[in-house]
């Protein structure tokens, strides 16, 4: 097993027999190359590296229904990269339609307070510095926390909105939520 190919049909064949490291070690091998191929599709480093963390978990269980014999591995890996990252864009078109812009404004006047002149500008100047932070996530991660916090979604229920896995929402919640506060800090 001297080729490349036959590196990667090895480490394939590892993986159907469960092989963490024949994993790691596949990643390893061709993951920028896969990644490069999701973010050519999505234009978006997140939402490649979302992709590419789907088709690994894909290739993982699947590794065992591989034929070398139909496909070379990396047109096999390729292509289930592909068919993620194509499945994550045509999601994120259906949602840009059914969502609108939510009015940022909302969520400072909700805020309770006195109306006084002085407590105005402070709500404005807040409202202000969190549409700018907000703008700073990626589309994913800004829904995200508009749907569970402004919102009130649970994990679960973003997930199936976003046809994705509750411990991708977990995770994007939690990139999102530290990138504000660091937003809101240097303020």
């Amino acid at each position: 097993m001297d080729t490349r190919e036959d590196k990667l049909i090895s480490l394939i064949g590892r993986c159907a027999l469960r092989d963490q490291a024949a994993l790691k070690a596949l990643f390893e091998t061709v993951g920028p190359y896969l990644n490069a191929v999701a973010y050519r599709i999505l234009r978006s480093e997140e939402a490649a590296a979302d992709a590419l963390q789907e088709a690994f978990l894909q290739i993982w269980n699947n590794a065992g229904s591989y034929r070398p014999h139909l496909a070379k591995p990396l047109t096999w890996l390729a292509s289930i990269v592909r068919y993620r990252a194509l499945d994550k864009l045509d999601s994120e078109q259906r949602h840009q339609k059914k969502f609108t812009s939510f009015g940022y404004d909302e969520v400072i006047e909700a805020i309770p307070g006195n109306n006084s002149p002085e407590a105005e500008v402070q709500n404005s100047q807040l409202n202000f510095h969190i549409h700018r932070c907000l703008t700073t996530l990626g589309e994913n991660i800004k829904r995200s926390i508009e749907l569970a916090y402004l919102h009130g979604q649970s994990r679960e229920e973003i997930a199936q909105t976003f046809s994705t896995n509750t411990n991708t929402v977990k995770s994007w919640l939690h990139r999102g939520a530290e990138r504000l506060k660091q937003c809101l800090e240097a303020v």
